[in-house]
């Protein structure tokens, strides 16, 4: 198998139709598998993705634990990413979709070239319930490779957009399927990064919703940044070539954490700022 789609859910019934969809279609010159883990949804969620899979049931395998894993979704999260057979792996969360059908031609096709590559990225647009439009950070010179001290610095490559080498996955520390972390998808991409070189398309490909009930939302911005510092003490150990990086990252989530304590309006400021200049 070429390449196996990672999607979690939890109650998403209103969007997962659609992110499924935007799967489905994808034009390859290779055969995927669609890996769906639901972690115990009550609102329809899992009536959709069993229609779903009758529809395509060659190409759709569903996880369907009884009972919710209780950690905000990494042990859906690993439990999914674990059954994926593929050479590569591609991420998608239930309430997001991918824009672009070949998406997932271009990101392998990209690999395929460069082995140096641990992963590939590119840039997504962010769609608040407010109805705010905001295309992500691109990292300074667009279309090409980066280093991971780059990576470290500013997380230019998001979890939707990540497609990565299945062998790469599989060299996760054991301590990740128990983090606490609440930046848990940084950390994963960091990680997985670390033994190679990362990829970057420069192009919008994919749509995240930033809902109300999203985990950034119940979490907060301090508690986000706050636990991304607490990342580095974990982190440090297997980065002992990248100290430089390492101290600018942390600085950079320093400076972010100030602001963040001073309210939600101020930070979102800040950020907006930020796609125009660089943050400290």
């Amino acid at each position: 198998m070429k390449l196996s789609v990672s999607i979690v859910t939890f109650q998403e019934v209103a969007y997962v139709r659609q992110t499924l969809h935007s799967v489905l279609q994808q034009k390859t010159n290779f055969p995927f598998e669609v890996v769906v883990g639901d972690d115990a949804s009550t609102d329809g969620t899992r009536q959709v993705l069993e229609d779903i899979r009758a529809q395509w049931p060659d190409r759709v395998r569903l996880l369907l634990p009884e009972d919710n894993y209780g950690d905000y979704g990494l042990s859906n999260f690993m439990a999914t990413v674990d059954a994926c057979r593929g050479d590569y792996v591609a991420f998608l969360d239930g309430d997001d979709f991918w824009t672009s059908t070949d998406k997932l031609q271009r990101q392998v096709d990209f690999l395929d070239a460069h082995p140096e590559c641990a992963l590939c990225g590119h840039r997504i647009e962010h769609v608040s319930d407010d109805g705010n439009h905001e295309r992500s950070r691109r990292p300074a010179r667009g279309n090409r490779m980066y280093d991971i001290d780059e990576l470290l610095i500013d997380n230019f490559v998001h979890k939707i957009s990540t497609v990565a080498r299945r062998n790469a996955i599989a060299e996760l520390p054991d301590w990740y399927r128990t983090t606490s972390i609440a930046s848990a998808d940084w950390v994963f991409n960091v990680l997985i990064g670390r033994g190679g070189r990362v990829g970057f398309v420069d192009e919008v490909m994919a749509i995240h919703r930033e809902r109300l009930g999203s985990l950034s939302f119940q979490y907060g911005m301090p508690r986000m940044l706050s636990d991304r510092l607490l990342a580095f003490n974990e982190l440090r150990p297997y980065f002992p070539n990248h100290k430089k990086a390492l101290l600018k990252a942390e600085q950079r989530i320093r400076w972010k954490l100030r602001i963040a304590r001073l309210g939600p309006r101020p930070y979102e400021v800040a950020k907006r700022l930020y796609r125009y200049t660089n943050w400290p």
